[in-house]
């Protein structure tokens, strides 16, 4: 279990928040600033007030890896295998980024580095992982492969969505508010069957569990249909 207990960003807050088993949590807000703040006091790169708590223990340095969106700031290194580390390899070989792991990082364009850098993170075992809108630059293989990647981690992934339409692949969300500005109402389509009410009523700082997000099913169609489209160009 991945516990937030009264985690609070400067005006924002107190987020209590409890992940049992695998779970996907989405970050959603009026604007993307907000959320990177969530992510960066996660990551212990910015103060915040409460604890996050890890297995009934309280969360270390090396319990905890990130992503940021912008990715040069996690991929050093000669190579991009040495960048990612061995545990990233096989991660790289997943998100279809195998061919690149005998060239130089600074070589790389932002969406091969962007690859490279989500597998670093999946490919370090940490229990929890940060990603900042890992999926911007990716095209939908790169996408499907990262979702899938997220749904199969065996502890809790955190991130920040590119869009609304991500949070269906989510096992839960999060309200993160901006600085006092106002929630857009609206729902969200978590599914062809369920629309999630958006932001839920009474709950706007805690986070509530989608009755089913899309499995790697969904993203299997949906890249196919992709394929397809650009076949027919």
């Amino acid at each position: 279990m991945i516990e937030l207990r009264e985690f609070a960003v400067g005006d924002a807050g107190p987020y209590r928040v409890s992940l049992q088993g695998r779970s996907v949590l989405g970050l959603l807000g009026v604007h993307g600033a907000a959320a990177t703040r969530l992510l960066e006091a996660l990551a212990g790169a910015r103060r915040h007030k409460g604890r996050i708590r890890i297995a009934g223990r309280d969360a270390k340095a090396s319990d905890v890896a990130y992503a940021p969106e912008e990715v040069e700031q996690v991929l050093f290194g000669r190579t991009a295998a040495e960048a990612v580390g061995p545990g990233g390899e096989a991660f790289a070989r997943r998100l279809g980024a195998a061919h690149l792991l005998d060239r130089p990082p600074q070589e790389l364009s932002s969406g091969e580095r962007r690859r490279l850098a989500l597998a670093a993170v999946f490919g370090s075992g940490r229990p929890l992982l940060l990603f900042d809108r890992p999926t911007a630059g990716l095209d939908p293989d790169g996408q499907a492969m990262f979702w899938q990647a997220a749904a199969a981690h065996p502890g809790a992934v955190v991130l920040s969505l590119g869009s609304p339409a991500e949070a269906r692949y989510c096992t839960a969300l999060l309200a993160v508010p901006g600085e006092g500005r106002p929630w857009p109402g609206g729902t969200l389509g978590a599914d062809r069957q369920r629309q999630v009410r958006w932001p839920p009523d009474g709950a706007s700082d805690i986070a509530w569990t989608l009755g089913l997000a899309a499995g790697p099913g969904t993203l299997a169609r949906e890249v196919a249909a992709w394929r397809a489209r650009r076949r027919q160009r």
